[in-house]
C-alpha cells in the first residue's frame, strides 16, 4: 500500500483498494513528485450516504468527505475544493472548501470556477459516473483551467466513447490493477490539453 492508499483507508475513501477501488496507487505514481507543488485541488462528487453505507459495510468509519480529507493530507500545501449537488454533503474544514454545483449547468460550473480560481493543478470527476455527464462536465472545465492541469476521469463505463468525444484534448486510459472487490472493473482516464 502507498501512503495515499493509507490516508484513503485511514478516511473511508473508496479511491483506496483497502476500502474498494484501485485508483490511489495509480494517482500515487502521477502525484508522489510534486506533493510539495500542487496548490489547489478540485474534486467533483464530495461523498453521499450511499457511499457512506458502503463503507459501513467494510467495518469503516465514514467521514464526509473522505477523499478531499486523502488529498488534503497527502498535498501539504494545497487547498482542497469539493463541488456536490447534494447539500448534506457540504462542509468546510482546514484547508477544505465545498460548493454547491450542479454539474450539468455550465453557469453554475462556471460560477464555481470563477470563485475558486481557474489555476486548479489537479482535477478530480468522481461526480455523475454517466458517460454523457463526463463528457460534458469535460468540455466544459477544460477551457476555463491552465494549460498545464491534470484532469482525471474516474468510473468511466466507455472510455472509448470518453476519448472518441474529446478529440480536441489528450485523453490517456490508465490501466490499473484487476480489483477482485470490483469485478466491474475500474476505469480511469487521464485528460490533458494538447
Amino acid at each position: 500500500m502507498t501512503e495515499l492508499c493509507e490516508l484513503g483507508l485511514k478516511y473511508g475513501a473508496d479511491k483506496s483498494p483497502a476500502v474498494v477501488h484501485m485508483y490511489t496507487p495509480a494517482y500515487y505514481e502521477y502525484f508522489k513528485d510534486m506533493r510539495n507543488s500542487v496548490k489547489k485541488v478540485f474534486e467533483m462528487g464530495i461523498g453521499n450516504r450511499a457511499q457512506a453505507h458502503m463503507v459501513g459495510r467494510l467495518g469503516l468509519y465514514f467521514v464526509m468527505g473522505p477523499s478531499l480529507r486523502m488529498w488534503r493530507d497527502f498535498f501539504p500545501n494545497a487547498m482542497i475544493y469539493g463541488a456536490d449537488i447534494d447539500t448534506k454533503s457540504l462542509f468546510t474544514d482546514d484547508r477544505i472548501k465545498t460548493y454547491y454545483c450542479n454539474e450539468d449547468n455550465d453557469e453554475e460550473v462556471k460560477k464555481l470556477i470563477e470563485e475558486i480560481g481557474s489555476d486548479i493543478d489537479i482535477v478530480i470527476d468522481d461526480g455523475n459516473h454517466g458517460v454523457g455527464h463526463q463528457i460534458h462536465l469535460c468540455q466544459t472545465l477544460m477551457p476555463l483551467l491552465k494549460k498545464d492541469v491534470m484532469y482525471f476521469i474516474e468510473d468511466s463505463r466507455d472510455v472509448g466513447r470518453v476519448c472518441a468525444a474529446l478529440p480536441e484534448y489528450d485523453c490517456t486510459p490508465i490501466k490499473l490493477q484487476a480489483n477482485v472487490k470490483y469485478p466491474g472493473g475500474d476505469r480511469l482516464i487521464l485528460v490533458r490539453n494538447k
